[in-house]
């Protein structure tokens, strides 16, 4: 359990810094965490994530803070290599497919709401390419900075905001706070 809550806080820093748009810096409108709202999967190995965090965290949130065209998580970025998902900015979809439905195979009722999901947010990074190749494509503005490919960060972010918005309702404890949770995550990600 203390091992989910921790990859959970990593997942949720993740979409705070490495996917949040502008106006959703200010965080959500309540004081809740999304979990305790639902209890969505988790679709990469937590600890590969906690590596990946270690490396590459303090970078992400210098980054996040950056005008101009959004950079490449480098955390999101970690993480699908170290599942092979991604290599010199090529997702390989069909492996991504087996790898989530894996983390879901004892979760019948995530089966179809992954899969469905993952298709949807492949159809959005498709329609979303130019800014993603122009990301990929910007130099190291300060010594050191790595410039990861903006892939990863955007398909992690879209499924991450849309496993939450699709929560099913016997998983979904309903209240005022979560209702305000699920209504701001429909257009901001989970932080």
């Amino acid at each position: 359990m203390y091992s989910s809550i921790v990859s959970f806080v990593v997942l949720c820093f993740l979409a705070s810094f490495c996917f949040a748009a502008k106006p959703c810096q200010e965080g959500p409108p309540v004081n809740k965490s999304p979990l305790e709202c639902c209890p969505t999967p988790s679709l990469i190995e937590q600890k590969l994530m906690m590596t990946c965090f270690k490396k590459w965290g303090e970078q992400t949130i210098r980054q996040s803070m950056m005008e101009g065209i959004p950079r490449g998580c480098c955390v999101a970025d970690c993480a699908m290599a170290g599942t092979k998902l991604i290599s010199d900015g090529k997702f390989n979809r069909e492996k991504a497919r087996q790898v989530f439905m894996a983390a879901v195979k004892d979760q019948p009722q995530w089966q179809p709401i992954v899969s469905e999901t993952l298709d949807e947010c492949l159809k959005q990074a498709d329609e979303n390419m130019a800014e993603i190749e122009a990301g990929a494509k910007l130099k190291p503005s300060y010594k050191g900075e790595k410039i990861c490919h903006p892939i990863s960060g955007s398909i992690l972010r879209c499924l991450n905001m849309k496993l939450f918005s699709k929560c099913p309702n016997d998983l979904f404890r309903s209240g005022p706070e979560c209702d305000q949770l699920r209504i701001y995550h429909e257009k901001c990600p989970l932080n």
